[in-house]
Order: C-alpha cells, then structure tokens, then sequence
C-alpha cells in the first residue's frame, strides 16, 4: 500500500480489489502469482517435477521427494532421502513411480499415493537395474503408454517396468551411445512411445520396432525435454523452443527457449490450449486457434514470478470450475489462477480521410469513392492485464467470407489499404495475458466504386479521333511529301530545261553576233569601200554620179548611213553577245550595261550613275559562264525597268560577294519608286523576265521601297563550294 490512509475499496468483476488512498490508486490481485517456500533449504527449494493424487501434491526437488499436507505444509519422504528428484507418475496399477539420480522407486504393493506419510509402513521401495549401469542410475523420465509403464535411464535406455522388474526395450545393446542418452519419454495420438534423446533427435517404437520422421530433423542436436498428445498431433519440447507436430509438418511455436515440461489446460472451454514451463523465459500458455494458429501468451518475474527458470508445471480444475497453474521452479513452487473473465474491445479511432466516431459502426460506415483504405484502432479493457500485454487480432473478409488480410500482434492498429470496391468486414478480438477472448468487435463498411468515367471516355474518344486524324493527315502528309518531291524533281528538271534552253538561246544569239559581225559587218564595209571609190572615181564627191537617185543622195550621205548602220548592227551585236562579260568579266560587264542604259536612255530619262563592287570580285566569283549571262540579263532588265518607269535622277548599282560566300548585286535608284506587291498584281514583260531568269539560276530577287523615295532592286544567290 502507498498509504495507510484507505478512503475507499472497490471490488470488480474480476475480483481485483481496489483502493483508493491520499497517494494514490492501489490495486490486490489476490489470483496474482503466489510463490511458496517448501522448506529453508535452498536445495528443497529447487523443485523439478510436480505430481498430484488423492489432494496431495508431491513435489521432486534437488534434496528429495516432499508432500503437501491437508495444513499447507510440506513433509519430505523419508524412504527417497535427499535424492535428486527427476520425474513423478503412476503406474499402471495405480502405484507411485519416482524416478531420482539413484534408481526408481515404486510403491509396494496394493498401496496406492493417498496413503498417509504418518503410517509407519513403509511405501516406496527401489527396484535394481537388470544388468549393470557403469554409468549409474539415473533415472530422467517417467511413461505409461497401452498400460505399460517405461522409464528412461540416462546412459542405457528405455526399460519396462513390470512389477518388481526392469527390462530394456531400446535401443540393442550394440547401438550407439547418443540413442542412450535418453530425456524425455511419452505417446503420440497412434499409441507409440515416444522417446527423446540429449542430441540425437526422437525416436517413435511401437513395440516391435524403432521409427524416425524426417520432419523431426530441426529438434536434432539439443536435447528434447517432454512430449504431449493433443489436438491431433505432438507437442515437443526441447531446448531449441516448442514445436507442434501434425500431418507431418512441424511447426515452430516458440523458437530459441529452453522448454522443459508440457501440461494440458484444466479449462474445458479452451481446447488445443497448454503450459509449457521454460527454463529461463519463464511459464508460457499457448493456445491454438483455428484462423490464427498459435497465440503465445508469457509469464515471468514481471507478473510475479519469483525466478524464470521454471522446471515443470501443472493444471488442476478447482471445485469452483476454475483453474488452477503450479510451476516448479529453483525458487520454490508458484500458484496462479488465470482469469476467465472476458476483456472488452471498443473502437478507439477509425479513420479514412476524417475521423469517424464510433456511432458511425451502428449507422454504417461507407467509403465514397475515392476512399479505399481504412485505419482501426481498437483499445481493450481488463483489470488483470495491462495495455500492454494485450494482444490483438484483427481479420478482413471480402463480401464472400473469404479473409483477404489477418494480423495478430501487440499493435492494436490494423491498417487496410488500397482496397477494390465491394463490401468488407472487419472483425477485431483482444486476448489477455491468460489467453482470454473478448467478444469479437465487427462491423461492415462498403468501398464505392468510380463513378462511371464520361468525362474520361468523351475525351477517351476524342483523342481516339485525334489518333484517327493524325494517322489519316500522317497518311496524306507523306502522300503529299511524296507529290512535292515529285514535283519538286519535275521542277528541278524543268529548271534545267529552261536553263539549258536560256542557254541554247545565248548560244544563238552569239552566233548571230557572229554572223552579223563577221558577215553584215563586213558586207556594209566591203560597201562603203565601194562608195569611197565611186566618190574619187567622181568630181571629187562634188557631183552626183551619172546613176546617182533622184532625191540628191550623194556618196558621203550615203557613207554616213551606213556607217549608222554599222554602228545599229555592233550595238545589236553586243545586245547578243555582250563582248565586256567573255573579255574582262562580270564586273566590268555589268558596268558596261550600266553606261549603255545611260547612253541608250532617252534625253528626258537621263540619269546619273554610280558603279561600285569588290576589287576583287572577279577572283572571289566562281559561277558557271551560263549563270553569269543570266545575271547580266537580269541587271539588263532591271535597268531596262529604271530608265522607262522610275524617272530618276541617280542610280547606283554594287556587287560584291558576301563572307557567306553568295553573290549580291544591288540597284537603287531616287525615282518614284516600285513595290514588289504590285509587280505581282501588275507584272509586265520585264519583271516576269527578271523572275523567270532568277528562278532558273537559283536566285533571289526582290523589290523594296528606298527610305526618302525610290526602289532597291537586290538579287542574291549562294555559290556552290568552288571546285578544288
């Protein structure tokens, strides 16, 4: 008590007794773990087997064999002495067997366990080894398989007991050391002894011969402490944990503790439920469920228990129906009484997107969509079990009662997550630390499904017809492409065609400069010589020749026309075949046109000009002769177009050949001025020439407004890389 002050006592359902103090909240457990001293000696203390008959409870220790009286005390059998006690039973008459580190001790005969220690009869007597036992009588466990009672003799065997003699059944005489070293002996569900070595594994004889199971492979190397049949299978306990064999499977319930001594559980209501004393974890209780398999519950110096090394242990129905759980220990025997009393679960919090309250469980609980995970938290209620020492188990089941998600641990949260639409069911179930259900906690909840996605298939189709248009304009784009290039090949060819025939065309013209220059020109020479002669054969060219015309020509008139003639033909000549560009090229060609439109132009046209290019425009110029020509006719034209239509005053005309390796040739004039929108609405003779000339070469040519009046005629093309 933390006071002495008491202001208030409350007994509760599970008679823990409160009190209420000025320093606090003080709880009694009066089925708490009891621990009882069986005498001063530490030795008589060290308990390792346990046995009950008639309401006696007899308890094997390190110093002897001790009895409990009707008082609570305890008596130590004299006839056993301080002799190490290993294991406790029946015969199959009835009797008391004690197996003890000198040889086992039965009762005599027609005496049974309940007899009174204070009779001066004596009760137990020693039953001799059949052959000799070198490594002494040591006698570890105890049997009664089909009414027959074994014992197992640390060193030698397994014997039968037969009254007032012992005999070996295994193994031969001739077999290996380690099958002798026997620890554990008992029955499986078949009838078969059982039998469990120090290192060599177990053993099952069912009378004649000597089986193994391969399953039992992982208990080998440690020694095997007891055996239980229930449930169906074998429960083993070894030094390596407790397993639980059936169907061939063995299954590892408490793996790496040292578990000495099996017990059923004394309730009814719980089958498949055992006590297993370990040696240093403490008393455990297991119970096998059906969903879950096994649930392990543990006991140790934190319930009340005065030591973890518990050696055996027992259960015992009460005359109240309830049960009652003694362990052996080094430190004495314990007393304890699980609690029958059912825990109650409760939701603590459920939440999706938001917290709903508990009253949500009854009205229903729904997911609207797009909700499909779900967080319970439960909280269990008892007096006898702290928060801690709960364990939960939470299970999901789909709309056909399948379980689709489980959890059993000490988290009392159990998260579903991404779950599909349908409807669900969530049941919840706490156990103490006595491995009591609560009632289960359920309830239903529906997961909503998406709605029907419009908005999606609307656009689901519409980018389906997208795909469909893109996949038709793809189609029609490459058929187009194909057409361009097609026409594109037809126009290249058609370039040539017309570059070839502009060609063709300067061809001719040159000979027919030609031909007038080597055949006109010589003829009106060959002419004017014979008019100088009729001129000296004459008066002096003072008188008409006999044959002179009738309007009065004379020789020198006629000399002069045709000496006009001479020069009109040279100038159709050059318009031919321009002699400056094959003599002294473009630059001085285009220059000589420039001075001829000048000279050509009428006395109310005239202009004043002013020819600039690169010095070394020539040099850097490495275009084809035919491509030349034709800039020359186009600069012609161009020229042409100024003299008839601008009226200027100035003209300026520059080519040089740009650092991007392209010809350009700019005319600017101060006239009235030319747009290139209305040369294509309005286009005469000249700039369809200039177009269709450029277009041939590869040319760009344009018209644009000249800042302060006038036009800029530019013409550019790009040379190819010049031949090595």
């Amino acid at each position: 008590m933390r006071s002495d002050h008491v202001y208030g006592v409350f007994v509760d359902a599970e008679q823990v007794i409160w009190f209420a103090t000025d320093k606090g909240v003080c709880r009694y457990d009066p089925h708490a773990v009891r621990t009882e001293a069986i005498s001063s000696d530490a030795n008589a203390n060290y308990v390792r087997a346990l046995f009950s008959a008639n309401g006696h409870l007899f308890a094997g220790t390190n110093a002897g064999l001790y009895v409990q009286q009707g008082d609570k005390t305890w008596l130590r059998d004299p006839e056993i002495g301080s002799r190490t006690i290993y294991a406790l039973s029946k015969d199959a008459n009835g009797g008391a067997v004690v197996a003890t580190s000198a040889g086992v001790f039965v009762t005599r005969a027609n005496q049974r366990v309940d007899l009174s220690l204070h009779e001066t009869q004596p009760h137990y007597s020693r039953i001799q080894a059949g052959g000799n036992l070198p490594q002494g009588d040591s006698v570890r466990a105890i049997a009664n398989v089909n009414g027959t009672t074994y014992i197992a003799t640390y060193g030698y065997g397994v014997e039968k007991l037969q009254g007032s003699q012992r005999s070996l059944v295994w193994p031969e005489t001739s077999a290996d050391n380690q099958l002798r070293e026997v620890t554990a002996l008992g029955g499986d569900v078949s009838g078969r002894l059982v039998v469990g070595t120090a290192s060599g594994g177990v053993f099952f004889w069912d009378g004649k011969q000597t089986t193994t199971d391969v399953t039992l492979d992982k208990v080998k190397g440690d020694a095997v402490w007891s055996f239980l049949a229930d449930s169906g299978g074998l429960w083993i306990a070894s030094a390596r944990g407790l397993y639980f064999a059936k169907d061939g499977q063995l299954r590892e319930i408490a793996p790496s503790v040292n578990a000495r001594s099996l017990y059923l559980s004394a309730d009814n209501s719980r089958s498949g439920s055992v006590w297993c004393a370990t040696v240093g974890s403490g008393l455990l209780r297991v119970a096998l469920d059906d969903q879950f398999g096994a649930i392990v519950s543990r006991l140790d110096v934190e319930q009340g228990l005065p030591s973890q090394r518990v050696f055996a242990v027992m259960a015992m129905r009460q005359s109240d129906g309830s049960e009652e759980v003694i362990g052996a220990t080094n430190r004495g025997i314990i007393r304890y009484e699980p609690g029958p009393t059912k825990p109650t679960v409760l939701p603590a919090r459920i939440i999706s997107r938001r917290i709903h309250s508990s009253s949500e469980l009854a009205s229903g609980l729904h997911l609207d969509y797009p909700q499909n995970s779900l967080l319970l938290d439960v909280t269990a209620i008892s007096s006898r079990t702290f928060p801690e020492q709960f364990q939960y188990a939470f299970a999901l089941y789909d709309s056909a009662g399948k379980i689709i998600r489980q959890k059993l641990s000490h988290d009392s949260q159990f998260p579903m997550e991404q779950l599909g639409p349908g409807k669900y069911k969530v049941v919840a179930r706490a156990f103490t630390k006595d491995l009591t259900p609560a009632n289960p906690l359920s309830f239903e909840f529906p997961v909503a499904r998406a709605p029907f996605p419009w908005t999606s298939t609307a656009l689901g189709v519409l980018l389906l017809l997208a795909l469909i248009a893109l996949a038709w304009g793809y189609v029609q784009n490459r058929r187009i492409h194909r057409t361009s290039a097609e026409l594109a090949v037809t126009n290249r060819e058609l370039a040539d065609a017309r570059l070839q025939l502009a060609n063709e065309t300067e061809a001719e013209r040159r000979r027919i400069a030609r031909d007038l220059h080597d055949q006109t020109l010589a003829d009106l020479r060959h002419l004017a010589l014979a008019v100088d002669q009729i001129s000296i054969q004459g008066d002096g060219g003072q008188r008409p020749p006999l044959n002179a015309p009738a309007d009065g020509a004379t020789p020198a008139a006629l000399r002069t026309e045709i000496e006009s003639i001479s020069q009109e033909v040279r100038r159709i000549c050059e318009d031919l075949s321009p002699s400056a560009l094959e003599n002294v090229g473009l630059a001085a060609a285009l220059q000589f046109a420039l001075a001829h439109a000048v000279e050509q132009a009428a006395p109310d046209c005239k202009f004043d000009y002013k020819f600039t290019c690169d010095d070394s425009l020539d040099e850097k110029l490495h275009l084809p002769q035919s491509t030349q020509i034709q800039i020359y006719r186009i600069a012609q034209e161009a020229l042409s177009n100024v003299c008839r239509h601008a009226d200027a005053r100035l003209v300026k005309v520059n080519a040089t050949v740009s650092a991007a390796d392209a010809f350009e040739l700019r005319i600017e004039d101060d006239g009235r001025g030319f747009e290139e929108s209305n040369s294509r609405r309005n286009a005469g003779r000249g700039v369809a020439n200039i177009r269709g000339r450029a277009s041939m070469i590869g040319a760009d040519v344009s018209w644009q407004k000249r800042a302060g009046g006038g036009t800029v005629f530019e013409l550019r093309l790009t040379q190819h890389p010049k031949p090595a």
